[in-house]
């Protein structure tokens, strides 16, 4: 978890401290009658779901209701989602939220991302694998969800998949050493392919600590550099 450490914290300073302080906020709005919230799935965030609600806006209760309804089916968060009013006034909302697979980390913005690529928001620090990249790269996160889809393994074993500026992709595993270097974004199937090669034929022989380097991308070979 060499790399996932740092991100946690760093959600803790962010979303964890909401989830924190907003326990407290979401209990006083249940001492007041007016939420009953019934959630789950790993990002359900009752003072999350809550803020979200009372921070829309509408001419009649009735139309708040949709508003706030439309504002979390937008967030992407919820596989199912109902709200609605009791008899007594109380708003209630009942959801499960998708379960997301890694962090994608923009200059400017952090997102949860599920198997099926929806953006999800950052409700609570969740310990999975970092994709970081200087811009957004669709061809490449549906490459890696596809990937881990089909090897969950490399799901567990994977801690950071990093864009460089100029392009190239680089790997780090949470269980060994090396940096492994993917090429750029239409070198990651051979890339990827290689690495299981690497690690089924040469990391079992030589050891995990052998190599420092393993350039991937380059079609039928794999090259490393000694550490």
């Amino acid at each position: 978890m060499r790399l996932r450490g740092f991100w946690t914290v760093f959600a803790t300073l962010g979303a964890g401290l909401s989830w924190i302080l907003g326990d407290s906020y979401y209990a006083a709005l249940q001492l007041r009658g007016e939420w009953r919230l019934m959630g789950s799935g790993s990002l359900w965030d009752s003072s999350w779901v809550a803020r979200s609600i009372e921070a829309t806006e509408g001419p009649t209760p009735e139309k708040r209701l949709w508003n706030a309804y439309k504002a979390l089916k937008e967030t992407a968060l919820f596989e199912k989602v109902q709200i609605y009013y009791t008899g007594t006034g109380v708003v209630c909302l009942q959801a499960h939220t998708r379960q997301p697979v890694a962090r994608v980390a923009l200059p400017l913005r952090q997102f949860y991302v599920d198997a099926e690529g929806h953006r999800l928001p950052l409700t609570r620090p969740l310990d999975l694998p970092i994709i970081e990249t200087p811009r957004w790269d669709s061809t490449a996160i549906e490459t890696f969800l596809r990937w881990w889809k089909a090897k969950p393994w490399y799901h567990q074993a994977v801690s950071r998949l990093y864009q460089r500026p100029d392009g190239l992709w680089i790997g780090y595993l949470e269980i060994s050493s090396e940096t492994f270097h993917l090429g750029r974004t239409p070198h990651l199937p051979t890339a990827l392919q290689q690495w299981d090669v690497y690690l089924r034929a040469i990391q079992l022989k030589e050891g995990g600590y052998t190599f420092r380097t393993i350039l991937l991308y380059i079609p039928g070979q794999i090259v490393c550099e000694r550490a």
